[in-house]
């Protein structure tokens, strides 16, 4: 519990200098950061979520600001142009100003531990958050996860002899064909 503790996503702030946060939940509520045993731990299953925010500035919206600010600078520092570095802090100053009056995207996804077979489903289809959860889960836990495959499995169900070498003589089979139309 310590380390799931220390592993709980911590908000992002309008003025922290990054735009995503990821981090443990309670799986019943995406915004319950206190974990105790009785929230974590259903019998043999941990469950968690990870929660992820995101700074998400519409582009539209940003480039009104930043050209209003460079008008407004450009004005009062009588300049006809400012340099590549202004424009960098002008824009660094304009989204935390911008963040300040909206709320970061979140996202939560449920992850459950079987911790008596070893075997941890995560649902999501997206590769960046496989790497997301497969990252904390490692310094959560120390553990690393492995992508079910057969031979997972197949290792998991622990074969005998005779299963394990009709295991390694198997070919892949081709179950479907893509057609492509003239």
């Amino acid at each position: 519990m310590k380390r799931i503790r220390a592993s709980v996503i911590q908000p992002l702030l309008p003025d922290d200098d990054v735009a995503e946060r990821h981090g443990w939940t309670s799986v019943e509520d995406p915004f319950d950061t206190e974990l105790d045993h009785e929230k974590v731990f259903f019998n043999e299953y941990l469950t968690l979520a990870m929660r992820v925010d995101r700074w998400v500035v519409p582009g539209p919206l940003l480039k009104a600001h930043l050209r209003e600010a460079e008008e407004k600078l450009l004005e009062k520092k009588s300049l006809e142009r400012l340099g590549r570095k202004a424009k960098a802090d002008l824009k660094v100053m304009v989204l935390k100003k911008l963040r300040r009056q909206l709320v970061p995207v979140t996202k939560s996804y449920d992850l459950v531990w079987n911790v008596n077979d070893g075997v941890a489903f995560f649902f999501s289809h997206s590769n960046k958050t496989h790497e997301l959860v497969q990252e904390l889960f490692e310094r959560t836990f120390k553990l690393r996860l492995l992508v079910e495959s057969p031979g997972t499995a197949a290792d998991r169900r622990g074969l005998v002899a005779e299963e394990q070498r009709a295991f390694a003589a198997l070919e892949a089979t081709s179950l479907a064909t893509m057609e492509v139309a003239s």
